[in-house]
C-alpha cells in the first residue's frame, strides 16, 4: 500500500530507517566472530518523577567519571499499582516516541512504566555514539535492577521494539531481573539466521569505515508504519536519527547474534509479537528465535501490523496484548 510523507520528515525517516534496520538485517549473517566490543562503562542512574511522561532519570548523584546521564520517561499507574514495564525502543528511536502512546493505554490499566533513551540514542549526551552490544545489553539489566529496588512488591516486564527487543533478549541471559518479557518486531533473528557473507561485508565497511555515515539514498522505500501522522512526528523530533553509521549497522548484527545465542538460556515467559506487513523483519525467521527460547509464552501476528507495532494504526490491539500479558503475570 502506497505511503506519501512529507519530503522533509518522512522520506528521511523512511530512507534512514530502511537503511539503518535493511542493511543490519541483509548484511547479517552465522559465523560467531565479531569486532571487540567495548568494555561495559558506568550504571546509569535512575531517578522518579512526579508527573506522567516526565523526565524521570536526572543527572547522577556521583561525579560525572563515575556515572552516565540517562534520559528516561516516566507514567505512574493510574489507581493501585498492578505490574510494571521497563520499555526499551529501537535503533534511531527514543523511549518517548516509541511509547508514549502506549504508556497511556497501561497506565489506565494500573501499570506504572519507565522508558529510557539508550545509551548512544535520544536526548543523551552520547547521542549518535554507539555503546555496544555488551554495554546496552548492561545498561538494561542495571536500569531494570534500579526499578526493580523500587517496586519490589511488583513484576517487572521488560518490552523491547527492534533492537530494543534484542537487546532485552540478551540482558536476559546476562540476569537482568524480569518477570517476563515482551519481544516486538524482535531484532533477534541472528546467528545461523543470517548470511555470512552479508556478515563479512557488515563487518569490513565498520572496521574500514567506521565512523561513515549512511542516508539510505538510492535504497528503495519501505515504510516502517500505516501511521501517517507518527511518522511525520518522529521525522521531525531532534531526538531521532536516520543516518546510521557502518559501525552502528554492524553493532546491531551483534546485538542480533547476542539475542539469538541468549534464547536458549532464557527461561523467563516471553511473548514475541510481529506484523505482517513488515518490511525489515521476516517472521518466520524470527519465529525460529522465538521458539528456541526456554521460557516462549506466546508468538502472534498481526495482520495489519507493520515494524513500528506501538504506533500504527492498530497499536492499540498491541497495548491491550501487553497489558493483558502483563497483568497475567501479575495474576490479576
Amino acid at each position: 500500500m502506497p505511503i506519501a510523507i512529507s519530503r522533509a520528515a518522512g522520506a528521511r525517516l523512511r530512507l534512514g530507517l530502511c537503511a539503518a534496520l535493511g542493511c543490519a538485517l541483509i548484511l547479517a549473517a552465522c559465523g560467531d566472530r565479531a569486532a571487540p566490543s567495548p568494555e561495559p562503562g558506568p550504571e546509569p542512574q535512575v531517578a522518579p518523577s512526579a508527573a506522567p511522561g516526565a523526565p524521570a532519570v536526572a543527572t547522577p548523584p556521583a561525579p560525572a567519571e563515575q556515572g552516565v546521564r540517562v534520559a528516561m520517561r516516566h507514567w505512574p499507574a493510574q489507581g493501585p499499582e498492578r505490574a510494571v514495564i521497563l520499555a526499551l525502543h529501537g535503533f534511531g528511536d527514543a523511549g518517548e516516541l516509541t511509547y508514549a502512546a502506549a504508556a497511556e493505554a497501561w497506565r489506565a490499566r494500573g501499570i506504572t512504566v519507565y522508558a529510557p533513551d539508550q545509551r548512544g540514542f535520544g536526548a543523551n549526551e552520547s547521542r549518535k555514539v554507539w555503546p555496544g552490544a555488551a554495554q546496552l545489553a548492561a545498561d538494561a539489566q542495571r536500569i531494570a535492577e534500579q526499578i526493580r529496588a523500587r517496586h519490589p512488591d511488583r513484576p517487572l516486564i521488560v518490552v523491547g521494539h527492534s533492537m530494543g527487543a534484542g537487546v532485552a533478549l540478551a540482558a536476559a541471559r546476562e540476569g537482568m531481573p524480569a518477570d517476563g518479557l515482551v519481544l516486538a518486531a524482535p531484532a533477534i533473528a541472528g546467528g545461523r539466521a543470517l548470511n555470512p557473507l552479508g556478515r563479512a561485508g557488515a563487518w569490513t565497511l565498520a572496521t574500514l569505515l567506521p565512523d561513515r555515515r549512511w542516508t539510505g539514498e538510492g535504497v528503495p522505500l519501505a515504510p516502517p508504519s500505516d501511521n501517517v501522522a507518527a511518522m511525520r512526528t518522529v521525522g521531525a523530533d531532534p531526538r531521532h536519527f536516520a543516518t546510521p553509521s557502518s559501525r552502528e549497522l554492524y553493532g546491531l548484527v551483534r546485538v542480533m547474534d547476542r539475542a539469538a545465542a541468549a534464547a536458549p538460556e532464557v527461561t523467563t515467559p516471553t511473548l514475541t509479537l510481529i506484523g505482517r506487513n513488515d518490511a525489515f523483519l521476516a517472521p518466520e525467521r524470527v519465529r525460529g528465535v522465538h521458539d528456541r527460547i526456554a521460557g516462549a509464552a506466546g508468538f502472534r501476528i498481526y495482520e495489519e501490523g507493520w515494524h513500528w507495532l506501538f504506533r500504527d494504526l492498530q497499536a492499540a490491539r498491541v497495548w491491550d496484548d501487553v497489558a493483558t500479558f502483563a497483568l497475567e503475570i501479575a495474576g490479576d
